[in-house]
């Protein structure tokens, strides 16, 4: 059973060393019977994908879920993946429509304290941790669209293009809406 169980380590230990689109295509291959190249692919975008959703949901726990969500439908469609895009934003858009649909349906529109703090912060918006409720409403001007944006931007460090396929946007309209958004913030930081 040791021995078995090392094997696996090893397999799992080179396949880590590949880039997604060769980890797709074996997994391709493997799934449903053989999930090694599916749990690197999974231990990969794990944490990023419940930092992501967290911020949108509030929830460690609501986040969680949607992560497994996220996963078991990459499980259940990775054979029918077209790499028109990256796995990376295939996966994350996975993810941002679960979370927007989860989102919807609990009409919650309350954004994570850190989430304002990481945001201003990054923008210089803020300087203490005194001002983090007037970072909560600077945050909550912001619509679900721009604050997937910024979140996706910030937290998840992905590129203006990657967002853009994400949200289904052009380019343009993902940069200008994001700029827009800080404006927002900054805008409403100066009016108070």
């Amino acid at each position: 059973m040791e021995l078995a169980e090392h094997d696996t380590n090893r397999v799992s230990d080179r396949l880590s060393q590949y880039e997604d689109a060769e980890l797709v295509r074996i997994a391709q291959m493997q799934l449903p019977y053989v999930t090694t190249a599916y749990e690197v692919l999974f231990h990969r975008y794990h944490k990023p994908l419940v930092k992501i959703c967290f911020r949108y949901l509030g929830s460690v726990e609501e986040a969680e879920e949607t992560v497994s969500d996220t996963m078991f439908n990459v499980f259940n469609k990775l054979s029918r993946f077209e790499a028109r895009s990256s796995f990376k934003t295939w996966v994350y858009r996975i993810a941002y429509n679960l979370s927007v649909t989860r989102l919807r349906k609990k009409q919650l529109e309350l954004v994570d304290i850190n989430e304002a703090k990481e945001v201003a912060d990054t923008k210089g918006v803020i300087e203490s941790t005194e001002d983090n409720q007037q970072v909560t409403q600077w945050l909550n001007t912001l619509s679900v669209r721009e604050r997937s944006i910024v979140v996706f931007r910030v937290v998840g460090c992905l590129e203006f293009a990657e967002i853009a396929q994400i949200v289904d946007e052009k380019l343009s309209t993902v940069k200008m809406k994001y700029k827009r958004a800080l404006d927002k913030m900054s805008d409403v930081a100066r009016e108070q």
